[in-house]
């Protein structure tokens, strides 16, 4: 059950105000799953189409092709997972002019990680497609 404090009932009464808020927190948890999920698909899809590259390139690129906003708060904490699991490489530079950037590739792990993970990608959007289409 869902509760909130100080509810601010307009047109809805006590119980359908906390159903609807309920449902739109259930919602809202499912949907950050779902994204979390794809967006580390999505990086590790833009690293191996990039090559060496950092996290704002990252973004820029996720956000002009798929126009997915990706956040500093979304990436940067993927990026380090990631690393941390030997999934990227990641390694500094310190360039002549600008701030240092830190740069990501693929590992061969992580390769082999990616092939795999949009073969389980495309399976589950072709089962998903049946059910949801009725195909």
């Amino acid at each position: 059950m869902c509760f909130t404090k100080n509810l601010n009932k307009g047109i809805y009464n006590d119980r359908t105000y906390i159903t609807v808020l309920c449902m739109e927190k259930v919602r809202e948890k499912i949907n950050r799953e779902m994204r979390s999920g794809i967006y580390a698909l999505l990086i590790l899809k833009v690293i191996d189409e990039l090559g060496e590259t950092y996290g704002y390139e990252i973004q820029k690129y996720v956000n002009n092709i798929a126009g997915i906003e990706l956040k500093d708060a979304t990436i940067y904490p993927v990026l380090r997972y990631l690393v941390k699991k030997r999934v990227l490489k990641a390694y500094w530079t310190e360039p002549n002019t600008g701030v240092p950037r830190k740069y990501y590739t693929l590992t061969e792990e992580g390769r082999l990680l990616l092939i795999n993970l949009i073969e389980d990608y495309k399976k589950l959007m072709r089962a998903a497609n049946r059910i949801i289409r009725g195909d």
